[in-house]
């Protein structure tokens, strides 16, 4: 599991061509996208995929949701993310999950035009909520190398409801086509990451 949130001063949005205003205020997820949002507790950070403000992710306890004009465009919890990455030159985080899912890319615009004035756009607040969500769903991890020279990691993760459970960073279709050896190497890891945390074996 790695989550690498780069603090650069980049981050910091800038007034665009054109607009005469200067950066007076944050912006903040609109009351309408809001209501949206599932019920997990207090909002933990959020950041605009758009400069008009039709589309938000939000951070929450648990959880990561998109919304959008349409309504809920994602609801994932954070123990679904394996990577989380912030690139502050492209102001773009990307998602990588731990299943065979696509990585998700949430652009955020440097600031939102409000007539002659830009508000600005602070990521710190979702940076760390998205750090956080990832690393306290992660429980236990053991990486080795299978035996064809392939290194795996298998980690023992924590979804929503509390419940425990073991993944690996093979996509299942990958991990259905090991050949015997690697296939019995993985599930030693899979021993292996679940008696670190004490759960059956067998």
């Amino acid at each position: 599991m790695m989550v690498r949130i780069r603090r650069a001063s980049s981050t910091r949005p800038a007034a665009r061509p054109g607009i005469t205003g200067r950066l007076r205020r944050r912006a903040a997820l609109p009351p309408a996208l809001a209501a949206l949002v599932p019920a997990d507790g207090r909002l933990l950070g959020a950041v605009p995929l758009t400069d008009d403000d039709s589309r938000w992710a939000v951070a929450t306890a648990h959880y990561l949701t998109v919304v959008g004009p349409d309504g809920v465009e994602l609801h994932r919890g954070w123990h679904e993310v394996e990577h989380g990455r912030w690139d502050a030159d492209a102001t773009t985080f990307t998602l990588t999950w731990t299943d065979d899912s696509r990585p998700l890319l949430l652009v955020v615009p440097a600031a939102l035009s409000r007539g002659e004035r830009s508000v600005g756009v602070d990521v710190a607040p979702f940076a760390r909520a998205l750090r956080q969500g990832v690393e306290s769903a992660l429980v236990h991890s053991v990486t080795g190398q299978l035996p064809s020279g392939q290194r795996v990691t298998v980690s023992v993760r924590r979804d929503v409801d509390g419940r425990l459970y073991t993944t690996s960073n093979l996509p299942a279709r990958a991990a259905g086509d090991l050949e015997r050896a690697d296939a019995d190497a993985l599930a030693d890891l899979h021993r292996r990451v679940r008696d670190g945390v004490g759960l059956p074996t067998n």
